[in-house]
């Protein structure tokens, strides 16, 4: 339709531990699914900064698969923004602007970067009040389009008409199902890049351009074994980040660690003011 905008992607399914040679349908339609799921939701919460719970509540937008290439093994198919608002958003944004927002929301659940030079990008990822849920919400359809990883060893690509923008293969999927927890405290020196008071939940930075990882407290009847002191200390360190201070506190975590070593997320047991 007149006005609107498409944006052409595709999914490519390719030999990755193990030789390519058929594409299992259930693997397939499950990672095809997937990867519908994680992009519906991650594009109406980059246009409409919230995030839904369901799908099809998604608007302003669809989904259309195209023709494939045939006997390619891949998939393509078009996001095509069709509502005012979503049209609208998309064109303050740009549609470069958009492209690395959502490879990086995509991206970030399997151990990607946190960071981006782009300054629309990084407005919007400091804006979304919700992006400890979205992140967590993304967890489900990711692990779906690695199924035919999993499963048959193959590796999968998203692209953006050639351009590759996500790889899905056994070290992301590893990445985002295994985890290896301490079992003892250690004490880090961290400020606070995002704060969510209600939850207590946000993520740590060591420097300012360090990658941040997430921190959530321990859970006590729904409620976080965080006093409202400690919350003050790290919405204090937040407000100095925001406004290009580091300032730096205690936290008492447990590390909950990827296959790799890499630090995926902290509990957090006690906050205190740096010495």
């Amino acid at each position: 339709m007149q006005g609107n905008i498409t944006i052409p992607f595709e999914l490519y399914y390719e030999a990755g531990e193990s030789k390519f040679e058929e594409l299992d349908f259930y693997y397939g339609t499950d990672s095809m699914g997937g990867a519908a799921e994680a992009i519906a939701i991650a594009t109406h919460a980059i246009v409409h900064e919230e995030l839904v719970k369901q799908t099809p509540s998604v608007r302003g937008f669809s989904l259309h698969f195209k023709n494939s290439s045939p006997g390619s093994f891949r998939q393509k198919f078009e996001l095509e923004f069709n509502g005012a608002l979503s049209i609208a958003a998309i064109k303050a944004m740009g549609i470069p602007a958009f492209i690395e927002t959502l490879t990086l929301v995509l991206g970030i659940p399997m151990g990607g970067t946190t960071k981006s030079e782009r300054r629309k990008t990084m407005k919007w990822l400091n804006g979304m009040e919700d992006m400890d849920k979205l992140l967590e919400r993304l967890n489900r359809p990711l692990v779906r389009i690695h199924h035919p990883v999993s499963g048959q060893g193959y590796k999968v690509t998203l692209k953006k008409a050639q351009t590759k923008l996500i790889v899905f293969d056994s070290l992301s999927h590893k990445y985002m199902t295994e985890d290896v927890k301490d079992p003892k405290e250690i004490t880090i020196t961290v400020a606070v890049s995002r704060f969510n008071g209600r939850r207590c939940t946000g993520r740590f930075i060591e420097s300012h351009d360090a990658e941040s990882v997430s921190f959530a407290p321990k859970m006590l009847g729904g409620r976080p074994l965080i006093p409202v002191d400690q919350m003050n200390l790290l919405a204090k360190s937040l407000t100095g980040v925001v406004n290009s201070q580091f300032i730096p506190v205690k936290a008492d975590v447990t590390e909950v660690r990827a296959y790799d070593g890499r630090v995926k997320h902290y509990i957090l047991h006690r906050v205190y003011e740096d010495a």
